[in-house]
């Protein structure tokens, strides 16, 4: 920028040296916007979208009770004892996922379907919990919850979880094998502390 000291400008020149003046005083503002707009945005994760999708359709079955549907995506070491539990409407499972009355083990336990029917705004997040450091293998969790009454960061509150948890929200770990989702646990963490594991 040059400085001009003389007082006995004329008007176009003046006006040049305001027209100046303003235009190096906006550019660092211009230039800062602009940088905000072009921060960089989270990046996807092709595998949490798929099993977010793969819970979409989890969610489906148990809201249609679709058990045909539901076994397909339990573990297959156990979806022979699964299809025997689900066919008696009085056994732990079938309690566990679809009627919470004949519930025994936990007084007041809402059933999965009560938990996915119940919710004014059904959410499903599929949460990385990173690899494990004994086989190597990527694990994630698969909560489903009503999100009008439980938030994302509630999901890693371990308060949260170990009170709340059972009354609100409903689990299920999977692990990636082979480049596949696989269930770790029975159908929705049944028969675990998957929410509050022990110290």
């Amino acid at each position: 920028m040059i400085c001009v000291s003389n007082v006995a400008l004329g008007r176009l020149q003046v006006g040049a040296v305001v027209l100046f003046c303003f235009t190096w005083m906006v550019a660092p503002t211009l230039e800062s916007s602009q940088a905000i707009n072009r921060r960089p945005q989270k990046k996807s994760d092709p595998a949490l979208e798929e099993l977010h999708r793969t819970g979409t359709r989890i969610a489906d079955a148990v809201l249609a009770k679709d058990i045909p549907s539901l076994l397909t995506y339990g573990r297959r070491d156990m979806r022979s004892d699964d299809e025997n539990a689900l066919k008696d409407s009085k056994s732990d499972l079938y309690c566990y996922l679809f009627s919470a009355g004949c519930i025994s083990w936990r007084k007041g336990q809402p059933s999965v379907f009560d938990i996915l029917s119940r919710a004014d705004e059904l959410a499903i997040k599929a949460v990385d919990l990173g690899k494990s450091k004994y086989n190597g293998q990527r694990y994630a969790v698969l909560f489903f919850y009503d999100g009008t009454k439980v938030s994302e960061k509630m999901l890693h509150s371990s308060d949260f979880l170990c009170e709340e948890g059972p009354q609100r929200i409903a689990s299920w770990k999977f692990t990636m094998i082979k480049g596949k989702w696989e269930p770790v646990t029975p159908f929705f963490d049944f028969g675990t502390d998957s929410l509050c594991p022990p110290e």
